[in-house]
């Protein structure tokens, strides 16, 4: 019963739990021996529950949208503001953002969700997300986005590139492509593996994460690869995560300026 109460993430109905092969007597005996606790009607929690999941049970109501996107590891552009939660009953659940939901809901229904709440580039994100981490593939996400008024969904996934490695560069390509520029990601060059991006056919972009790169061998591994673009005659430039992320204008003008040079230091 607690297997079963953990792997639904420590809340568990109890129409869910009977379904499972326990008894409302088996239920009673857990409780009294605090195993589990009784939260609401027709709800159980083990004692080590998240507060908000409690939170949820009480309003009958369960994370949806960009936060239950969060929860299954996909990629968050901006954290929202309040929990997104999905409720049959369509009521106020205090401190949370309503989707009106009757029934299950698919990683579908979550994607379907976070595209019609987001930005395109908060969509793009959470979708490229889920093929990368291998939840669902390009082919599923067009079958699933096929209705009439999908077309925002399908704009979307028609920019989704499975290769890409994080957030950051997601949302660089996303937003040097939207002011014009040819962009390719994960572009190979010889004896130094794959560039973030390739701008132009002729500026790299390299994105730095504190996570990967303030090691030692990060380090290490930077200065490898930036020695060997430039034997490669490679320009490049280095931008940090948090430019591309919270000050994305400094990220394009350093692109444009760096392709101005690059367009005055080739020969004519």
């Amino acid at each position: 019963m607690v297997a079963a109460i953990a792997a639904g993430g420590k809340v568990g109905r109890q129409k869910d739990l009977l379904a499972c092969g326990h008894s409302e007597w088996s239920l009673r005996q857990a409780v009294k021996a605090g195993m589990i606790m009784r939260i609401a009607p027709g709800y159980y929690a083990l004692p080590d529950a998240d507060p908000l999941d409690l939170h949820l049970a009480r309003h009958q109501a369960r994370k949806t949208c960009f936060s239950k996107a969060a929860e299954l590891g996909l990629w968050i552009l901006n954290p929202v503001p309040q929990p997104h939660v999905a409720a049959a009953h369509g009521r106020p659940v205090p401190g949370c953002k309503v989707h009106r939901v009757k029934g299950g809901q698919t990683l579908m229904d979550i994607l379907r969700q976070c595209v019609g709440c987001g930005s395109e580039l908060e969509a793009l994100a959470v979708l490229e997300s889920a093929v990368v981490l291998k939840q669902c593939t390009v082919h599923e996400l067009r079958t699933a986005f096929s209705r009439r008024g999908d077309g925002a969904a399908r704009a979307v996934i028609a920019m989704i590139d499975p290769q890409s490695q994080s957030i950051v560069e997601t949302a660089a390509r996303y937003l040097l492509k939207k002011v014009g520029y040819n962009v390719q990601g994960q572009a190979s060059v010889w004896g130094v593996g794959h560039l973030d991006l390739l701008v132009e056919g002729i500026l790299g972009v390299e994105l730095d994460g504190e996570k990967y790169h303030n090691t030692p061998e990060g380090w290490a591994e930077d200065l490898r690869r930036d020695n060997l673009l430039v034997i490669n005659g490679v320009w490049k430039l280095r931008i940090p995560a948090a430019v591309v992320l919270y000050n994305p204008d400094l990220m394009l003008l350093w692109v444009e300026r760096a392709l101005d040079r690059i367009e005055t230091a080739s020969p004519r």
